[in-house]
C-alpha cells in the first residue's frame, strides 16, 4: 500500500515536470489567453484592414461622385440661352456653387466653430466627436436615445462624404456599415487632398453641397435667399446665422422662427469667440445686430411662362421625374429682354391708371410667322399676393368684350359673302333675339345704316349682334374653335358672345389673331391636348429644343434625326381673302373715327391692326370688368388684358387707357429696328358695290347700294330682293334665309331717302322698257365715312323731265333742320354736285341729302350718313 502511494506521487511529479517544470496552472492559463489575444488581435487587424481596403478601393474623387449624382432639375433658358429657371430635384434646391475665395472667411470660421472645431488638424475624422457619439449610441448607462439613435459625431469631411457619396435613401438610414464606409472615405479624402490647400478644397465642396433650409443648397444660394447678398459679402452676424442653420434647418429657419435663429446665431458667435476667431468687441457687435432678412426671392424670370406653359409640355414629353432628375436643358421661344420690356411697359401703365381700381394685367406676344411665343407676362407681379399674382391671367377665363367681333365678322364674310362694304341697319334688336340681361347699346350714339367696315372699326355692338344673328351663332362658334378658342364647348351661348358673352383666355385669343396677318394660316406644333372635335389642331410653340447636360438633342426629333428647333406646321383656318378683309378694316384709320378718333389707334411708322374690347358684366352702368386690346402686323401679334384677378369692378377706365397703350408700346418696342411690312393683298380681291340688303348685283329696281369696297367674291346674280309693288320699292326676302335676316331686311324699305320709282307715260314711239327713270345718287363721300375741311360731294342728278337739284345737310342732333350746300338747274352725271365746307360746324354725325326735282316724277332723293371731324380732330366719340 505504501509503495502504491509513492508511485502515485512520482507519477504526479513527472506530470508536473512534463507540464512546465512545476508552473502553476493559473500561469499556464494566463499564458494561453495571452497567446489567443495576440492571435485574435491579429485577426481583427487583418479583418479591419481588409474592410478598409475594400471600401477604399471603391473611393472616387468628389468631382466624379458629384458627376455621378442625378443630373438635377431641368434648366429653362430663353431662346438666347439666358437662364429663366432651374427646377429642383427632390433632395436639393436652388444651387449656385462658388469658389472658396468667393466665400466670406468668417463663414468658414463660423462653420468650423459650430460643426467641427478640429477640422483644420484632424485626418478627416473628429475623434472627440466619435467618442461622444459612441457613448450616445452604444452605452447602456443613462437616459440615452437608444441603439444607433444618438448624435452622429461626424466631422465636416464626413458630412461632405455623406452628401456626395450616398443617396438620399442611404443618408436617411443609420447603420454600422454606412458609418464605417463614411469614415473610410473621410480618411481617404483627407489623405488624397492633404495640407491647407486640401482643407480649403474640402471646405469649398462642403459649403456648396449642404442644405441651408427652405430651397437653398450651398452658401451662395442661402446668402442670396436670406440676405440678398453674395456669400463673399456676408457680415459676421450673417455668417453666424447661416452657420447655425445646417444643424437643424427646421429649428433655426430665419423665415419661420427668427427668434430661434437669432438665439442659435449667438451660440455660434460664442463658439467663435471661444476658438479665438473673433474678439470680444466683434462678439458684442454681432450679437446685438438685429436679424434683418432681405431675401432676393426666387431666381426666376417669366414665372407663369415657365410653370404654366413650358412645364406641362415637358411633363407630357419626358415625364414629371425627368423634369426634376434628368438634367434637361430646355431652350424656349421666349426672348427674355423683350419679356422684361413687356413686363415693364405693363406695370408702368397700370401704375398710371391704378386709381380706376384695376391692379393686375397680362401680356402675350407671338410671332405669327412661326407660332412662337415671344413674351408671356401672366400677371403684373408673380410674388404679389395682394393682387393674386400667382394666378396666370393669360390662361384665366374672362369676358373678351368686343375683341371677339372679328371672329363674328369673318364668319359672315365667309358664309354670307359679306364684305367691309356690306351695309348693316343699326337699329334696336327685337327682344326675342337677345339673350343678355340688358338691351345691347353702342359705345357711341349712332343709328341707321352703316358699313361693316365702320361698324367693326368703331366697335358698334348692335351691328355686331345683327351680324352674328344673320350668320348664326353655331357657325361663329365653329369658326372660333377652328381659330383656336378652346373654351366654347359645352356652353349655352347666344348672340351676346360677340360682345363678350363668353369666357376666353388671353393666350387663346392671341393665337386666334395670328390667323389674320397670315391670311388665314395658323402655325404651331401638333397639339397633345385632348379636346372635343372641331377644336384647333395646333398649339403655339414654346419650346425650341431640349438637350441633355452633354448637349445631345433630345427634342425635337424630325424624321428620326435631332433638329435645332421645333419646326412649325400650318393649318388653314380661314380663307385668305376674308382674312384680308378683316385686316383692311382693322388697319383703316378712317374706320375708327366715331369711337377712337380718325387714326387714333396706331404704331408710328408701321401698318398695324387693332381691336379693343371692354366687358361690363355689372347691372350698374359705369362699372367695368375687364379691358382688352389686340394688335398685330405681319411680324408680331400682341394681346393685353387689364383688370382684377378676383373680378372686382373698375370705374373710369376704357380699353384704350391701359390695354391699348400696353399693346401699342410693346409692339413699338418689338418693331423699333424693323422695317414696315404691309399686309398682303391676296389674289381675287376687287372693289365693288352691291345691292343692299341682299349683297347681290345692283339692278334698276335696287334703290340702295353699298359703298365701293373690297369684296372677296363679287356677286354674279342680279338682286331679286327688291321689287316694285304699287309704285313702291318693296323688299321680298327669299325663304331660304333665317328668320332674323328676313325680318331685318324689311327695315330697309323704310329707310329715309328711298323715293318711289318713276312711272312716266310712254311716248308714242316708246315701250315701257325704253323709259329712262330719274337718278339721284351721292357717290362720294361713302356712307359713314369721315369728312374734314372742304369736301367735294360727287354724284348724279338727272331725270327725264329735270327741273333742278338741291344738295343739303343736317346734323343728327338736330333732325329736320336742313342747310343748303349747293343747288342748280342743270343735270349732272357723275360729277361734282357741290363743295361742303365743314370747318365751321361741330364734329358729329350728319346726313347729306340730294333732291332731284322732276316735273313728272316729283322729287327723287338720295342720302348718306357721314362723320364730320372738325379742325382739332375731335369727333366727339367715346373710346372703347
Amino acid at each position: 500500500m505504501a509503495r502504491n502511494h509513492a508511485a502515485y506521487r512520482y507519477m504526479a511529479y513527472r506530470r508536473r515536470r512534463r507540464n512546465g517544470h512545476g508552473m502553476p496552472r493559473w500561469a499556464i492559463a494566463l499564458i494561453a489567453l495571452a497567446c489567443l489575444g495576440v492571435v485574435g488581435a491579429g485577426a481583427v487587424f487583418a479583418t479591419g484592414y481588409i474592410v478598409y481596403q475594400n471600401y477604399a478601393d471603391g473611393f472616387v474623387s468628389p468631382e466624379v461622385a458629384i458627376a455621378q449624382q442625378p443630373s438635377g432639375g431641368a434648366r429653362i433658358l430663353d431662346r438666347n440661352g439666358n437662364l429663366l429657371y432651374e427646377f429642383l430635384d427632390d433632395a436639393s434646391g436652388l444651387r449656385e456653387p462658388v469658389k472658396i475665395d468667393d466665400i466670406a472667411f468668417y463663414l468658414v470660421l463660423a462653420t468650423v466653430a459650430t460643426e467641427d472645431s478640429t477640422f483644420f488638424t484632424n485626418p478627416g475624422v473628429n475623434y472627440n466627436g466619435l467618442v461622444a457619439a459612441a457613448f450616445d449610441n452604444f452605452s447602456p448607462f443613462g437616459q440615452k436615445p437608444g441603439f444607433l439613435q444618438g448624435r452622429g459625431g461626424s466631422s465636416i469631411t464626413q458630412q461632405l462624404v455623406k452628401n456626395i457619396y450616398f443617396t438620399p435613401e442611404e443618408r436617411s438610414k443609420r447603420s454600422v456599415s454606412r458609418k464605417i464606409k463614411e469614415t473610410v472615405y473621410a480618411l481617404e479624402l483627407t489623405k488624397r487632398y492633404p495640407g491647407p490647400e486640401g482643407k480649403a478644397q474640402i471646405m469649398e465642396w462642403y459649403l456648396n453641397s449642404i442644405s441651408y433650409g427652405n430651397v437653398f443648397v450651398g452658401i451662395q444660394a442661402a446668402s442670396q435667399g436670406y440676405f440678398g447678398v453674395d456669400a463673399k459679402d456676408l457680415s459676421i452676424a450673417q455668417a453666424a446665422t447661416l452657420a447655425a442653420v445646417p444643424s437643424c434647418p427646421t429649428c433655426y429657419d430665419p423665415f419661420t422662427d427668427p427668434d430661434a435663429a437669432t438665439a442659435q446665431r449667438n451660440v455660434v458667435l460664442r463658439r467663435m469667440y471661444q476658438e479665438h476667431y473673433i474678439d470680444a468687441g466683434q462678439l458684442f457687435e454681432a450679437a446685438v445686430t438685429p436679424l434683418k432678412l432681405a431675401p432676393k426671392g426666387y431666381n426666376i424670370r417669366a414665372p407663369h411662362f415657365v410653370f404654366d406653359v413650358v412645364k406641362p409640355q415637358l411633363e407630357q414629353i419626358f415625364g414629371a421625374d425627368a423634369l426634376k432628375r434628368d438634367g434637361l436643358v430646355v431652350y424656349t421661344t421666349l426672348d427674355s429682354q423683350f419679356q422684361d420690356s413687356a413686363q415693364s411697359i405693363l406695370n408702368g401703365w397700370i401704375d398710371e391708371f391704378e386709381s380706376s381700381g384695376g391692379h393686375n394685367g397680362s401680356v402675350v406676344a407671338m410671332d405669327p410667322g412661326t407660332g412662337q411665343i415671344l413674351a408671356y407676362v401672366g400677371s403684373r407681379d408673380f410674388f404679389n399676393e395682394d393682387i393674386l399674382g400667382q394666378n396666370d391671367m393669360a390662361q384665366a377665363l374672362n369676358s373678351p368684350g368686343s375683341t371677339f367681333k372679328p371672329i363674328t365678322y369673318i364668319t359672315a364674310f365667309m358664309d354670307l359673302g359679306w364684305g367691309p362694304g356690306t351695309m348693316i341697319m343699326d337699329q334696336p334688336i327685337p327682344s326675342k333675339y337677345w339673350d343678355g340681361q340688358n338691351p345691347p347699346r353702342n359705345p357711341v350714339a349712332h343709328s341707321g345704316p352703316i358699313p361693316a367696315r365702320n361698324a367693326l372699326g368703331n366697335s358698334l355692338n348692335i351691328p355686331a349682334i345683327k351680324t352674328i344673328l344673320s350668320v348664326g351663332v353655331e357657325n361663329v362658334i365653329e369658326q372660333g374653335k377652328k381659330m383656336g378658342i378652346t373654351t366654347l364647348d359645352g356652353r349655352d351661348l347666344g348672340p351676346s358672345m360677340t360682345v363678350g358673352g363668353v369666357d376666353v383666355t388671353l393666350e387663346d385669343m392671341v393665337y386666334a389673331y395670328t390667323a389674320f396677318p397670315n391670311l388665314g394660316i395658323q402655325r404651331g406644333i401638333q397639339s397633345t391636348v385632348s379636346r372635343p372635335p372641331g377644336n384647333r389642331a395646333l398649339d403655339p410653340i414654346s419650346i425650341l429644343r431640349v438637350e441633355d447636360r452633354e448637349g445631345d438633342i433630345l427634342y425635337p426629333i424630325i424624321d428620326g434625326q435631332p433638329a435645332q428647333e421645333a419646326q412649325p406646321q400650318e393649318v388653314r383656318v380661314a380663307p385668305a381673302q376674308e382674312s384680308f378683309e378683316i385686316n383692311s378694316i382693322l388697319t383703316d384709320p378712317n374706320a375708327f373715327c366715331l369711337t377712337y378718333g380718325c387714326g387714333g389707334l396706331s404704331v408710328p411708322g408701321h401698318t398695324a391692326a387693332f381691336k379693343t374690347g371692354t366687358s361690363e358684366p355689372y347691372t350698374q352702368i359705369g362699372l367695368i370688368g375687364d379691358t382688352w386690346t389686340f394688335g398685330y402686323t405681319p411680324q408680331i401679334v400682341v394681346g393685353s388684358w387689364f383688370g382684377n384677378a378676383d373680378n372686382a369692378p373698375m370705374t373710369g377706365i376704357t380699353s384704350t387707357s391701359v390695354s391699348y397703350r400696353t399693346v401699342r408700346d410693346v409692339m413699338a418696342e418689338y418693331l423699333k429696328d424693323k422695317p414696315n411690312v404691309a399686309f398682303e393683298v391676296p389674289d381675287g380681291m376687287t372693289k365693288v358695290s352691291v345691292c343692299v340688303p341682299s349683297g347681290l348685283k345692283p339692278t334698276p329696281a335696287c334703290p340702295i347700294t353699298s359703298p365701293l369696297d373690297w369684296l372677296a367674291h363679287p356677286p354674279t346674280q342680279d338682286d331679286n330682293w327688291w321689287q316694285i309693288q304699287d309704285g313702291q320699292h318693296v323688299v321680298v326676302p327669299p325663304s331660304d334665309i333665317n328668320q332674323f335676316r328676313r325680318e331685318d331686311a324689311l327695315l330697309w324699305q323704310n329707310e329715309p331717302g328711298i323715293a318711289p320709282p318713276t312711272t312716266p307715260t310712254p311716248g308714242p314711239n316708246e315701250t315701257p322698257q325704253q323709259l329712262r327713270q330719274g337718278t339721284a345718287t351721292i357717290a362720294s363721300p361713302f356712307s359713314n365715312r369721315p369728312v374734314e375741311g372742304i369736301t367735294p360731294i360727287a354724284g348724279t342728278a338727272t331725270s327725264d323731265n329735270f327741273l333742278s337739284y338741291v344738295l343739303q345737310y343736317q346734323s343728327d342732333a338736330e333732325p329736320n333742320a336742313w342747310t343748303v350746300i349747293s343747288q342748280g338747274d342743270a343735270e349732272i352725271t357723275n360729277g361734282i354736285l357741290g363743295t361742303w365746307d365743314t370747318r365751321g360746324i361741330p364734329s358729329g354725325l350728319y346726313t347729306l341729302r340730294l333732291v332731284v326735282n322732276d316735273s313728272s316724277a316729283g322729287p327723287l332723293t338720295a342720302s348718306v350718313h357721314v362723320i364730320v371731324i372738325n379742325s382739332d380732330g375731335n369727333q366727339g366719340g367715346r373710346r372703347r
